[in-house]
């Protein structure tokens, strides 16, 4: 069976105000969830953080942005698993 993967993930800026994201992408090689769990976490910075761009991703944001207090940092919150019946 088919499975795409789901990233949660939360941006905090640097207000500490937070917003909730979540991605679903495609698995072409069928990875388990554990399989590209450890692959993707090999990514994190400091072992949380991510840069979603770099991985397709958006990254969730405010209407009013400040880049010099402001970052691009995502914290992964959780990486599951969705089954495609087909």
């Amino acid at each position: 069976m088919k499975h795409r993967i789901i990233i949660e993930y939360l941006y905090r800026d640097a207000a500490n105000y937070k917003l909730y994201e979540q991605a679903e992408i495609d698995n072409p090689n069928n990875l388990s969830l554990q399989e590209f769990e450890k692959w993707f976490r090999t990514q994190l910075i400091d072992d949380l953080y991510f840069v979603p761009h770099d991985f397709g991703l958006i990254k969730p944001q405010f209407s009013v942005y400040n880049p010099k207090l402001d970052h691009e940092w995502c914290e992964l919150i959780e990486l599951r698993l969705k089954k495609i019946a087909r």
